[in-house]
């Protein structure tokens, strides 16, 4: 779908910029019927009434917008030959109504697991967590599955999505480096989450605050949050227990205290 898109976003640069332009995001549906029902410049000199009643017909949620979405579309652009609207308009075509087909597929899975997950006994745990919400939290119950013996500690859990780093000692040598081998999957819904957590989460704020300026990077502070994120939810997930923000909180600051 990435790849899709990226290659229709190039060739729109080509020889219609404006259509990237008139709504909020190349891979909505509204944006791609457009590129169906108007391919070239020349096809988009719509009025605005015009303009409103294909927005009604395809069910666009937000009318106020269209007036502003309208103007985008008027705005000067550069005019490409001819010749390359000829060459391009049929590939955006089809490159449009494929991505079209993937974004409603896309859609259909979403509103499947959205439907299915919350029928499994720990998916409360995992929705309780800061950040995780209907799409991260399904994928860190995946990631952690049902079996709890599997991952005797939260290192184990932590290895499996790269969050930790690998060390290597031999005699007075050690060296602390980055961990390659991993399942790369769960360590980006890992990070995502880390990322999530700072709008809904003070603790993982702080947490942020502290190790951001011992990190070499906002990636590896990500991953830092993440690590402790991973803990946190691998010892939840042991327990049976949803996540208290609160009481989180509290620990946390009865450990961080200075001391008399």
């Amino acid at each position: 779908m990435v790849c899709l898109s990226n290659r229709l976003r190039s060739r729109l640069w080509r020889y219609y910029p404006a259509a990237l332009e008139v709504f909020s995001d190349l891979t909505t549906q509204i944006v791609l019927h457009f590129l169906q029902a108007y391919p070239t410049p020349q096809a988009a000199a719509l009025t605005l009434a015009d303009f409103q009643a294909f927005a009604r017909q395809h069910r666009y949620p937000h009318p106020m917008r269209l007036v502003r979405c309208y103007a985008r579309l008027q705005t000067p652009q550069p005019q490409a030959a001819p010749e390359i609207v000829a060459i391009y308009q049929g590939e955006v075509c089809v490159m449009a109504r494929l991505l079209l087909q993937i974004v409603r597929l896309k859609n259909q899975a979403i509103a499947e697991l959205r439907s299915l997950a919350p029928q499994h006994p720990d998916y409360p745990i995992f929705r309780s967590l800061p950040g995780a919400g209907d799409l991260l939290a399904p994928g860190l119950l995946v990631k952690f599955g049902d079996d709890r013996q599997r991952f005797p500690s939260p290192g184990s859990v932590q290895a499996l999505a790269g969050t930790c780093p690998v060390t290597r000692s031999s005699g007075r040598r050690k060296v602390v480096a980055f961990r390659h081998a991993c399942d790369r999957e769960f360590r980006q819904i890992a990070i995502q989450w880390a990322r999530c957590s700072l709008r809904h989460s003070v603790w993982a704020n702080a947490y942020y605050e502290r190790v951001r300026p011992h990190c070499r990077s906002d990636s590896h502070a990500y991953r830092c949050l993440a690590n402790r994120w991973l803990a946190i939810a691998w010892k939840l997930w042991q327990t049976g227990e949803v996540y208290d923000g609160a009481y989180h909180l509290r620990q946390w600051a009865l450990r961080n205290r200075p001391r008399r």
